[in-house]
Formats: C-alpha cells, sequence, structure tokens
C-alpha cells in the first residue's frame, strides 16, 4: 500500500486531506510541522510528501532544505502546497526532480492527479501542477 506523508499545521485541512487519501486507499502519516514530519519521514519513509509552504517555525522551505540534504528523504517525491505564489528559488528545486506545487485551494482531483503524476514521475520529468483557478 503506498505511503503519504501530510504535513500541514492546519488541523482541518490535514484532516480532510487524511481522511480523502484513506478514502483512496492510501496509509496516510499525518505530521503539524516541518520538522516533525522531517522525522517521521526519515523514520517512516513514505513513497511521497504533501508539505504546506507556509507554516510556523519549519516550513514547506525549511523542509525542503531538510530534506534534500538527507539521503533517506531527499529522493521520496514532494508536492508543496500553498495559497500564495511559488518563490522562483523552491520553484527552481522542484523542477529539478519528482517534486511538484499545488496551489490552495485545490481539488480532489487537482490533488489526485498530482499524486499519480508525482507517483509515476522518472526524476528526469519534472512536475508542477496547479489548480484550475489559478492564471
Amino acid at each position: 500500500m503506498t505511503k503519504i506523508l501530510i504535513i500541514e499545521d492546519n488541523g482541518d485541512i490535514r484532516e480532510n486531506i487524511a481522511e480523502l487519501l484513506a478514502l483512496h486507499n492510501f496509509t496516510v502519516l499525518e505530521a503539524k510541522i516541518g520538522q516533525e514530519g522531517y522525522d517521521l519521514a526519515r523514520k517512516s519513509v513514505p513513497n511521497l510528501i504533501i508539505c504546506d509552504l507556509m507554516m510556523p517555525h519549519t516550513g514547506g522551505e525549511v523542509f525542503l532544505n531538510l530534506a534534500k540534504s538527507d539521503l533517506t528523504v531527499k529522493n521520496i517525491p514532494l508536492i508543496l502546497f500553498s495559497a500564495g505564489s511559488l518563490p522562483p528559488h523552491i520553484k527552481k528545486r522542484l523542477n529539478a526532480g519528482r517534486d511538484g506545487y499545488l496551489h490552495k485551494p485545490f481539488t480532489e482531483e487537482n490533488l489526485l492527479a498530482a499524486i499519480t503524476k508525482a507517483l509515476a514521475q522518472d526524476t528526469s520529468s519534472p512536475l508542477v501542477a496547479q489548480s484550475p483557478n489559478t492564471h
């Protein structure tokens, strides 16, 4: 079974994503902040990580730096999401591999499509998914 780690500080959003993924037969792990997610990723080695970019303490950018410098975590596909725009320096790092980006709010279909693409991508193909209402 495919294991997905969700890192999101908003409990309602985290729970909604977790429930949706569980309904689609994914094993779901949850973390509230980037450092907790990083520790959990090192321990459980999920197939995919979904992480909010904007969180207090260790947010998505800090998580990205930790993850990409760790041999255990760096090759796990990562989908970042945020209501804001994706900073160019982060986009450049995401385009380097199997990682992706979703703009909040995103639909169930957007999320599932991004997950499918991230899990199916080889490391030479970039993935940047956007919700349909994003220009």
